[in-house]
């Protein structure tokens, strides 16, 4: 049973892995990783001591909440392509309680057992080349059921000591671009105040990885609401994962506009917006708009 599942994770770790990482290189700029080397030393020779190196990586940096867990390293070679998949489990002890004539027995089992063979972590490498090779991998976090909205940072960045392939800031800087140009040039007003109104709460998103796709499900977009956004990203970078930046995005979308059918144009911060305008739901679609402040400035703009 055992083998089957790890086999099948094997098996399907090039399709599940989708966020791409890449082991750091040391502090100096030399091309060393003690990670990767641990994982070289254990593809060239697998070995429980060799193995037992890593976990014990894994175990120095593993937090409180991630709990005790069970580790499994797969590796093969098939037509000279060296494939290695790191995967770890949550894991309980156990205690196990016998009744007999007058007592029961209670006993604490110096076991490990796996609390859910569906919800794991697990990266993959693959090379023609041990040595040389092993730079890049991608992995998954299937312990938050979803597609790595949020992977663990003590188990990318503690313990394998690498980082997303798309950096935090070009990552985010392009979604909050290609949604701000969105919302200035589709017609439809509908996809207008969606596009706004996932502004507003991509705050909320905190420094999770996400990717462009991810975005428009956590938001539940429309389709048109979403295909405005894709069709100003590169198809290729529409799973492209990243950590969301929320000071770079809210750098590139500082100022929410709402025009009004009858010449008015109210301005604010788009994390704020709500706060500086009450707007209040009238008959035939129509709303109010109402605000309380000092005048520090007056401005006088040709109109677009």
């Amino acid at each position: 049973m055992v083998f089957d599942l790890l086999n099948d994770i094997y098996e399907k770790a090039e399709n599940e892995c989708v966020i791409d990482i890449a082991f750091n290189p040391s502090e100096d700029g030399e091309q060393r990783n003690p990670c990767r080397e641990l994982l070289q030393t254990y593809l060239r020779e697998p070995t429980t001591e060799n193995g037992r190196l890593l976990a014990e990586r894994l175990g120095s940096v593993t937090t409180n909440r991630s709990g005790m867990g069970l580790l499994f390293l797969i590796c093969g070679e098939i037509e000279g392509i060296h494939k290695a998949v790191v995967a770890r489990f949550p894991a309980k002890s156990g205690i196990l309680a016998e009744q007999e004539q007058q007592e029961l027995n209670v006993e604490y089992l110096e076991r490990v057992f796996m609390r859910s063979a569906t919800a794991y972590k697990a990266v993959l490498f693959k090379g023609e080349s041990i040595e040389n090779h092993f730079w890049r991998g991608s992995a998954v976090d299937r312990q938050i059921n979803s597609r790595d909205i949020e992977t663990s940072a003590y188990w990318i960045v503690d313990f394998l000591d690498a980082d997303l392939m798309t950096t935090s800031a070009l990552g985010t800087r392009r979604l909050a671009i290609a949604i701000r140009d969105a919302a200035r040039q589709v017609a439809d007003l509908a996809v207008k105040q969606e596009l706004v109104a996932a502004v507003t709460l991509a705050g909320g998103l905190g420094n999770q990885v996400i990717s462009p796709r991810q975005f428009a499900e956590n938001f539940a977009l429309s389709e048109a609401a979403a295909q405005a956004i894709f069709d100003r990203i590169p198809d290729a970078l529409h799973d492209e994962s990243f950590r969301f930046d929320r000071s770079e995005f809210m750098h590139q979308v500082p100022v929410k506009t709402v025009e009004l059918d009858n010449g008015a144009v109210l301005t604010g911060q788009t994390n704020e917006f709500s706060e500086l305008f009450e707007k209040e739901e009238l008959p035939a679609g129509q709303v109010r708009f109402s605000t309380t402040g000092r005048i520090v400035s007056e401005k006088l703009e040709k109109s677009r």
